[in-house]
């Protein structure tokens, strides 16, 4: 029973981790199929040479552009035509993810303290009964369970997850659909940035598997302190839900159904890998707890910064068009008209 009730114990740990998968934002990634986000570098209309502006209009109070609904506008058409062919990639939008995760990173949130001291607190409690454990899962392992979890590992290794990513890109790009090849590019960021804190958790913690001694000795080469197949297969589930399976008003009751059916399966399926790792004796149940939450929050800031470049930072002033007039006291000038 003692047995039981500690296996219990981890899986109810890897899977409460799921509810925090998906820290909250105050902007999801938004698709530019649903036609309800402009763009950061959406150019402003081009006015006729030489054209003289409307005096009424250009006194007249304009509302801010952040006091609009996202949905009031959409991405400009040539962007989207732009970006959707083969090959072609938005280099500042890359840019920017980069700039946007690492600020995370080191001047994180309120929310991203929350969700690591929460993952930090289970690892540390799973790592003081890491052989305990082990020793319990070993004991009460089946035929069955040994086939089903081994088959799930394969979504964190044998490139899966690099090839789903290709798969969208291509996809997209051979379609020109925007959001598809957006989600391969998204994807791929995701991995990388994943794989390049995984290894950096692999160097502080490095520790030989499970199934090898399990000695710990930090700081001493390329160990298996994080699981690098649970990472990568979770750094897909956040790009994935961010894009596809968000709930919106207008979804009927069979679309929210899929909806959450798909985001299940998002989240589950690196907990299914998760707990093939420590069945199979290739990690202890903390570094799989490590590897999901680098991975779920990784994934999920790249749907953020996505969707923050898209509704654009923009400079709240853009001149629009100049050309001359004429003042109250009929005195000759240059106008300018701005944008706000």
């Amino acid at each position: 029973m003692v047995r039981k009730r500690r296996i219990v114990a981890v899986a109810m740990t890897l899977a409460l981790s799921t509810l925090f998968a998906i820290p909250p934002s105050a902007t999801l990634a938004a698709s530019p199929d649903d036609e309800s986000v402009p763009h950061a570098q959406a150019d402003p209309a081009e006015p006729q040479e030489g054209a003289a502006p409307d005096r009424q209009d250009a006194e007249a109070p304009r509302e801010p552009d952040t006091l609009q609904e996202p949905e009031a506008s959409s991405p400009p058409p040539d962007y989207l035509e732009r970006y959707s062919r083969p090959f072609v990639i938005d280099g500042q939008e890359l840019k920017y993810t980069q700039k946007y995760y690492w600020n995370r990173l080191f001047h994180p949130e309120l929310k991203d303290r929350v969700w690591g001291t929460g993952v930090l607190m289970a690892s540390f409690i799973l790592a003081t009964q890491k052989r305990r454990i082990q020793s319990d899962v070993s004991e009460d392992d089946s035929p069955a369970r040994e086939h089903f979890f081994r088959t799930a590992q394969d979504l964190g290794g044998r490139g899966i997850v690099p090839a789903i990513a290709v798969m969208f890109y291509l996809s997209g790009s051979a379609f020109r659909n925007y959001r598809t090849k957006e989600t391969g590019i998204m994807l791929g960021e995701s991995g990388l940035l994943t794989g390049i804190l995984c290894v950096a958790g692999q160097w502080v913690l490095s520790e030989d598997r499970p199934k090898e001694g399990g000695r710990l000795h930090p700081f001493q080469g390329i160990g298996h302190g994080v699981s690098g197949h649970t990472s990568t297969a979770a750094s897909i589930a956040g790009v994935l839900s961010r894009q596809y399976l968000q709930i919106r008003p207008e979804d009927g009751r069979v679309a929210r159904t899929f909806k959450w059916i798909g985001k299940g399966f998002a989240y589950g399926a690196p907990v299914a890998v998760a707990f093939g790792r420590v069945n199979e004796q290739q990690h202890f149940a903390y570094s799989t707890l490590l590897g999901l939450g680098i991975g779920f929050w990784t994934s999920n800031v790249v749907a953020d910064a996505h969707g923050l470049y898209l509704e654009g930072k923009r400079s709240p002033l853009q001149p629009t068009s100049v050309g001359p007039i004429v003042g109250v006291d009929g005195g000759a000038g240059i106008g300018a008209r701005w944008k706000w």
